[in-house]
């Protein structure tokens, strides 16, 4: 009984006020620190950009969705990325603020990390983890059980 109570507490720490983004569960781990740097996604070949976001979309609930800071230098995804991400120069704060995304070509020059993964893991087996950051953590601490490595 104990054990249950504890379990719904209210000092948990969740991510419910902002969801994360659409797509998998992801967790990674890069060479610096870019969570204020916004991603792109670059084609197999990192010579084209195939994918950014508009500057509405690092906001759900009118709250910037950066990463979250796990243990250990990982980070929990909330905007989508995958294999393929590149960071821009541009900070959340400062991109959010523009009436509209930069070209394709200013994004490509923006760029300030073509390679920036050491480690990313697909979590989508437990995306009901994915709103508990205690259990992300946990994810994290056990080795990334039930995880798919991608990289």
């Amino acid at each position: 009984m104990l054990l249950m109570a504890a379990s719904c507490s209210s000092s948990k720490q969740t991510l419910n006020q902002q969801p994360m983004a659409t797509g998998p569960f992801v967790i990674y781990k890069t060479k610096a620190d870019y969570s204020d740097n916004v991603p792109v996604i670059l084609n197999a070949d990192k010579s084209k950009i195939v994918s950014y976001p508009s500057p509405s979309d690092l906001f759900v609930n009118n709250k910037l969705v950066k990463p979250v800071k796990l243990n250990d230098g990982y980070w929990l995804d909330r905007r989508g990325i995958n294999r393929n991400v590149a960071f821009t120069s541009h900070t959340y704060s400062d991109y959010a603020k523009r009436e509209k995304a930069p070209s394709i070509s200013e994004l490509m020059k923006s760029i300030i990390d073509d390679d920036p993964l050491l480690e990313l893991y697909n979590c989508k087996k437990h995306l009901k983890v994915s709103e508990d950051i205690k259990k992300v953590n946990a994810l994290v601490v056990d080795g990334f059980e039930g995880c798919e490595k991608i990289k």
